[in-house]
């Protein structure tokens, strides 16, 4: 009888109505995740818990609902963000992720909107039968609800929580570039090609390392060129990797402005190389057509270009000119060259999520077998598409005709899967780069 009598307060001062309505059903999409997987979101989920506990003792009805109904898409925001390791500032530079991309055509994108709808309903509806604190101890039992959220949040995700790093924290900064030795003007004035692949990151299982050294280490490549291959530490999204690679930064700013010699194409431009920048998805993502010019490239193409000149519409959540068609125009471009060539290629099509399409090769996906299917039904699509793109790459780089030309080939990030089991399947720190550089045999007219 003591216990029950000692607890009888707590359970008659607790707001249960606050706690489900206002700090579960706005989180309703993260909370459905946590089995799952999905980022860490402790910091998130204790803002928007005080903010509820100041927000749900307004007066007004109407103030209370559109506070808890601005928490919903706000918190959805902030999730997707971090699932992708995309920075808050460079959400501004991305407005065709509204005009361009293709969001709903992904069943995660479908079933995130889905809860959101039906949080936001649930608050409407809800909101007036909520009863604002009447005493203090109401405050302090929300409060520490929040708390428990936060520590249960701190639990679900803990297993992957190293993987979404979005800042580099005093990292010692390192590049493919840099490793390779590819920073400065070549002595022999070869052509050079960087291709950053989206998505392409450092399996640690060994089914799906396997099929990754199969695709990025071929055999056939050492007749024309010397081959190496390492590891680079990476932070954020693309352009983080775009920075990283192109200009010794670990992240885009375009408040600090590039100095004349400090990226790459800029340093080859001023050599007298032609500099040329592709992207098979619109230019207006991450305000591409814009700092591309800046940092030094003479010509920049993007999807509407590349698919006049004879690429293939790829379709997905990211429609654009399929990646697997690029490499016959940069080919063109490096034997029609009347001076050496740079050629700087971010691809597209492994953008994640890779849904199943027939314009992907990921309709009926079977790649790697039931091998890798039993690591993550999710691996399928995305090692399809690398290894699709692998393939037209290998074609381009042992054309006989080609002039003599060096391929870095290097990971923006490590496949930001939602998915725990899929996710875990990568180095969460370091995204692997191959160097293909051609051999002094490797004259125009000679093949493997």
């Amino acid at each position: 009888m003591t216990d029950r009598s000692m607890n009888e307060p707590l359970l008659r001062h607790f707001p249960w109505r606050w706690v489900l309505f206002w700090l579960v059903v706005p989180n309703l999409a993260l909370v459905l995740a946590w089995p799952l997987g999905g980022p860490p979101m402790g910091d998130t989920l204790l803002v928007s818990g005080c903010i509820a506990l100041i927000c749900s003792q307004a007066p007004w009805l109407w103030l209370r609902r559109a506070c808890a109904l601005v928490l919903t898409p706000a918190m959805l925001f902030v999730y997707v963000s971090r699932n992708f390791n995309v920075d808050y500032d460079q959400i501004a530079n991305a407005p065709t992720y509204l005009t361009e991309a293709a969001p709903l055509r992904s069943s995660m994108f479908v079933g995130a909107a889905c809860a959101a709808l039906l949080s936001m309903a649930i608050t409407w509806t809800q909101m007036p039968r909520v009863p604002r604190f009447t005493t203090p101890m109401n405050l302090m039992l929300g409060f520490l609800a929040v708390m428990g959220v936060m520590r249960f949040d701190a639990y679900a995700t803990a297993a992957t929580r190293g993987s979404y790093d979005v800042m580099a924290h005093g990292a010692v900064f390192n590049s493919a570039v840099d490793a390779t030795a590819h920073q400065g003007v070549p002595v022999d004035r070869r052509n050079v090609v960087v291709i950053l692949v989206e998505s392409l990151g450092r399996p640690v299982s060994p089914v799906a390392s396997a099929l990754f050294e199969a695709d990025w280490d071929r055999p056939e490549w050492r007749a024309r060129y010397d081959v190496r291959s390492g590891e680079v530490p990476y932070f954020g999204a693309t352009t983080s990797g775009e920075m990283r690679e192109l200009c010794g930064r670990w992240k885009l700013d375009e408040s600090v402005p590039f100095g004349p010699t400090e990226c790459l194409p800029q340093r080859l431009h001023a050599a007298g190389y032609e500099t040329t920048a592709l992207h098979g998805f619109a230019g207006a993502m991450f305000d591409r057509k814009v700092w591309w010019a800046k940092a030094g490239f003479d010509h920049v193409a993007f999807g509407p270009d590349l698919k006049r000149a004879g690429a293939h519409a790829c379709g997905g959540v990211f429609p654009g000119a399929c990646d697997v068609d690029i490499p016959a125009q940069i080919a063109s471009r490096l034997k029609q060259g009347g001076r050496p060539q740079m050629v700087y290629w971010v691809t597209l099509n492994s953008h994640l999520p890779v849904i199943a399409d027939a314009s992907l090769g990921t309709s009926d996906c079977r790649y790697g077998g039931a091998a890798l299917a039993a690591e993550s039904p999710l691996l399928c699509a995305l090692f399809t598409v690398h290894h699709n793109l692998s393939e037209a790459i290998t074609r381009m780089a042992m054309d006989p005709s080609l002039p003599p030309t060096d391929f870095l080939i290097v990971g923006d990030h490590m496949p930001p899967f939602f998915a725990r089991e899929a996710r875990m399947r990568f180095d969460p720190d370091h995204v692997p780069w191959i160097l293909l550089r051609a051999k002094p045999a490797a004259k125009a007219g000679q093949g493997a």
